[in-house]
């Protein structure tokens, strides 16, 4: 930018005719200008509405979303998003005016989402706040009080909020698909908002967001936008499809954006053939509650007797402190359960080791955590317990449909299955027979 450059006046040339009517203008100006909130009110009087374009889709089986162009205004006390359009007949008629309802009517001037992404599910989504998107007219919108330059995502951070593996796969990975691509440039409005958790993942909410998430149930205020988005989007468990996904995201840029997050330092596991004389890193997670290792010592004996340097622990709850160990290590073993999330940590080409808990729970652990490492380029090796590696068959005997036939109890119900095979069991692993399994890990690695 040039400097200003002060040009030589003669003297007295503050007395001419042009410099005195100039001086006028200004003060009149400055006396009768309108102040700034009065030019607020004559903007929001006189603003341009332009056709509004809205594309929702309510068939996908993970989760509903509305996205959407043009003025939009958010009243978080009612839940509304109000979408205003000059003319309703005109959009209306046929689905016109770039106005798309994929699932429900068309030709519908008002939509209901619940914004998380367990679409479907009678546990838990009677409990999730319920989003109304309205089509209406500049006279039907409600005034705005707060303007913003930035897109605005709506969504849910209730539901199973707490559990690890949910918070990342109903909350992380949706939001990473839904906004990365915006580098920070949304505004987050949330409804159910828990504090704690923006506290417990706050690197994750700043790396995907400038500006402070909003508690929408507590907002009085409405607030306006030219783009919104309604839901998250969600592909899979512990996964993204690229194919579906802004830019072309992938598990693996997911990664990437954790360890940027988390200053995590390897991208990569070791390479034996690369570095000879140097251990493989293994860590075994063990659990706090139930489906624990009771003969955690042998397994690390076993482990360390092949040639890994091994830890057992149960990880810390403090994210950056959980990441940064979990990175460290080039092999995982953990049972079934909500520790097998902390896989996101882990560097490339590291293997991911499953321990399966009985009662055919191995379709469940396949898609839960079998899947995801294949598509973050990790390795996945899985063990599938017998009776007798179970402490279930210290409660009931060996006859009991628990063991001889599972599948009743699956369809029984939900809970049944959590109370027993979740909820009672430990390992007792046979290290004998899960030698093979740690043999194919220190093969993979080379």
């Amino acid at each position: 930018m040039k400097a200003a450059v002060r040009s030589k006046k003669s003297k007295g040339s503050f007395c001419h005719p042009p410099l005195l009517l100039l001086i006028v203008a200004i003060q009149f100006l400055v006396i009768y200008s309108p102040t700034l909130d009065q030019y607020m009110v004559m903007l929001t009087t006189d603003e341009f509405i332009p056709e509004p374009h809205l594309r929702c889709d309510f068939r996908d089986n993970r989760s509903d979303v509305c996205e959407m162009e043009g003025a939009i205004r958010i009243l978080g006390r009612t839940s509304e998003v109000f979408l205003v359009a000059p003319s309703l007949a005109s959009v209306v008629a046929g689905g016109g005016g770039g106005v798309n309802a994929t699932g429900v009517d068309a030709n519908a001037t008002r939509w209901k989402i619940q914004p998380y992404t367990r679409k479907g599910e009678s546990r838990v989504m009677p409990g999730i706040t319920e989003v109304t998107v309205r089509l209406v007219t500049p006279e039907e919108a409600p005034p705005c009080d707060e303007w913003h330059d930035v897109p605005a995502i709506v969504y849910s951070n209730g539901g199973y909020c707490g559990n690890y593996y949910h918070d990342f796969n109903d909350n992380i990975i949706p939001l990473f698909i839904t906004s990365r691509h915006l580098a920070g440039e949304v505004q987050l409005l949330v409804t159910q908002k828990q504090l704690w958790w923006f506290g417990k993942y706050r690197e994750i909410v700043e790396g995907l967001t400038k500006y402070e998430p909003v508690d929408l149930d507590a907002e009085q205020r409405v607030h306006c936008y030219r783009r919104a988005i309604v839901g998250l989007h969600s592909h899979k468990d512990l996964s993204i499809d690229p194919r579906r996904a802004p830019n072309n995201y992938s598990m693996v840029d997911f990664k990437r954006f954790l360890m940027w997050r988390y200053a995590l330092p390897r991208e990569h596991a070791i390479r034996m053939d690369e570095e000879p004389g140097k251990k493989p890193r293994l860590l075994v997670i063990n659990r706090r509650s139930r489906r624990r290792f009771v003969n955690l010592d042998e397994i690390v004996a076993a482990a360390e007797g092949l040639g890994f340097e091994v830890t057992a622990t149960e990880l810390n709850s403090h994210i950056p402190e959980a990441s940064a160990t979990v990175n460290s290590y080039d092999v995982m073993v953990a049972v079934h359960g909500s520790g097998l999330t902390n896989l996101v940590f882990l560097p490339m080409n590291a293997i991911v080791i499953q321990v399966v808990p009985l009662g055919r729970m191995e379709g469940l652990a396949m898609d839960e955590y079998g899947v995801p490492p294949r598509d973050m380029n990790m390795r996945y090796l899985q063990y599938n317990i017998t009776a007798e590696e179970s402490t279930l068959s210290e409660v009931y005997p060996r006859a009991h449909p628990v063991f001889l036939d599972p599948l009743p109890i699956h369809k029984q119900s939900w809970s049944l299955v959590k109370d027993i095979y979740l909820g009672q069991q430990d390992v007792r692993l046979n290290v004998r027979r899960f030698r093979p399994v740690l043999l194919k890990a220190l093969h993979l690695l080379r």
